[in-house]
């Protein structure tokens, strides 16, 4: 079995394999990643399973948070507009903050 299956032991899915979407992409952003999941979402590092197909739209609920809130943390937390990213997808995120801290420098 491959380090990123699972198979699930017990109940209705029981046998069931259940494969974990990588998380390379993630990793290299570890840092920031870790501090935008407390910034905007309040998540300290180890409550939070984030892989490199994760969304904000898996987020929206999170303390009754609409996908039009998280925008605005995001937009005054980093000074970024990401609603033209259609998949939402935190790995994008991720790269365009990177991308204006090393503008910054």
């Amino acid at each position: 079995m491959e380090e990123d299956e699972y198979i699930i032991p017990s109940g209705p899915l029981k046998g069931k394999r259940v494969e974990m979407a990588s998380t390379a992409g993630i990793e290299l952003f570890d840092h920031i990643a870790e501090e935008f999941m407390l910034r905007i979402f309040a998540f300290e590092a180890g409550d939070y399973l984030i892989t490199d197909e994760s969304s904000l739209y898996d987020f929206t609920g999170v303390d009754d948070m609409k996908l039009a809130v998280i925008y605005q943390k995001i937009r005054d937390e980093y000074g970024l507009d990401v609603s033209d990213l259609k998949s939402g997808r935190l790995l994008e995120i991720f790269v365009r903050i990177h991308d204006q801290q090393s503008d910054a420098r």
